[in-house]
């Protein structure tokens, strides 16, 4: 076998095996493109406080985290979040544990009213997420999205080796799709051009999606950039032990105010054991063109009082680059022309493993058709050399 037939065996079994669960991340991938936009519209009473009562005072950031942990009743409040480009909105508090496991709480910031709760395991895009990274199965499911990953990646490369015309004279043609041709060529046109002209989005889609696959793959984002690992963040400080001064979450979120003045959206991380004694926030840069820019401080949990910072542009090369990955993976990194981009490919690229389980089948039955032809061929043949007998 030579190497040209291997490059087409390997895209073809390759392709059939892992198609399927490829389509599937690709579809969840496309609607979590605009999980932040669709989330608001999807879950209105979350986000969207009821009217302002006349001369309310808005309740602290203490007073809601309280009335939260009331609402999640056995559970625990493990963060909250302000979107400081509407300060109108509901607080929208979360539980401990991974996104289907937690429950969604949306606070009114001036009455405290619980405007919705919503589980984990009924939130649309929390569903939509395990289904894209886990596949409902877990950390099994996470081993056969990660392998699917790999594999897919070798699909497109040889796909591209395959597409690749012999000579100048057929560059023309495989760079055009003919749409008038016969639904057979139109099929092949579809899934070989058009693949060829999505290659670099799905390429890179597939590979950073390795990310959230692979220790090493991540690791190695930091090795190839900084020389070393990721490091970890210091969220334990040893603080002496002291009642609670006060409206500590209040105190801190002004200080995030005054030491990071930006629009952003704030999330702070409450302590969940006795362990921790800080309380971490983070707020998030609101820039289209480069999202997941985060800066982070760090306060006592007693007093509320600054303890320490970790700012987006003190951090390590490796890290800046780490940060990048999630929006050029989600086609975030743009804003809404690169968002509508991604979505445009992925939905093609679901199409693939369909368009060439097609291009397979209607070879295999034009190889059964020529093999049938053959074999009645040979039969007429054998006929014509028979002995006539003699009538004497």
């Amino acid at each position: 076998m030579n190497l040209k037939k291997i490059i087409a065996w390997l895209h073809l079994w390759l392709g059939l095996a892992v198609g399927l669960i490829f389509s599937i991340a690709a579809v969840t991938g496309a609607l979590l493109v605009f999980e932040e936009e669709l989330e608001v519209i999807s879950y209105p009473t979350l986000y969207e406080a009821a009217e302002r009562p006349v001369g309310a005072r808005r309740l602290s950031l203490d007073e809601l985290t309280a009335l939260a942990g009331r609402y999640a009743g056995k559970q625990q409040v493990a963060r909250f979040t302000i979107n400081e480009e509407n300060r109108e909105r509901n607080v929208v508090f979360q539980t401990e544990g991974d996104r289907m496991e937690r429950v969604f709480l949306g606070l009114d910031p001036y009455t405290g009213a619980l405007r919705d709760y919503v589980p984990g395991k009924s939130h649309f895009f929390s569903v939509v997420e395990e289904i894209h990274r886990r596949l409902l199965m877990g950390d099994l499911g996470k081993a056969i999205t990660g392998l699917c990953c790999l594999s897919y990646l070798l699909v497109l490369v040889t796909g591209l080796v395959i597409w690749w015309p012999k000579n100048a004279k057929m560059w023309k043609q495989r760079l055009k799709i003919k749409w008038d041709a016969s639904s057979k060529r139109l099929n092949w046109d579809i899934h070989a051009v058009g693949g060829f002209y999505f290659f670099p989005i799905l390429f890179v889609i597939t590979l950073t999606g390795l990310t959230w696959s692979y220790k090493w793959f991540n690791n190695g984002i930091y090795l190839l950039f900084d020389g070393k690992g990721p490091q970890k963040v210091k969220t334990v400080f040893h603080l002496p032990k002291a009642a609670i001064e006060g409206a500590v979450l209040e105190k801190a979120y002004q200080q995030v105010q005054e030491l990071l003045p930006y629009r952003g959206t704030v999330t702070v991380h409450l302590p969940l054991d006795k362990e921790e004694d800080v309380l971490e926030v983070t707020k998030e840069q609101e820039d289209a063109f480069l999202p997941n820019v985060v800066d982070r401080l760090f306060f006592n949990a007693y007093t509320g009082d600054l303890v320490h910072r970790e700012l987006y542009v003190d951090q390590t090369r490796g890290m800046k680059v780490r940060r990048t990955i999630f929006p050029i993976h989600t086609g975030s990194i743009g804003g809404l022309v690169t968002k509508i981009i991604y979505v445009i490919a992925v939905l093609f690229g679901a199409s693939l493993p369909f368009t060439g389980l097609f291009i397979w089948l209607g070879r295999k039955k034009k190889k059964k058709k020529s093999n049938t032809r053959q074999h009645i061929n040979l039969k007429r043949n054998d006929a014509s050399r028979k002995p006539v007998k003699s009538s004497v």
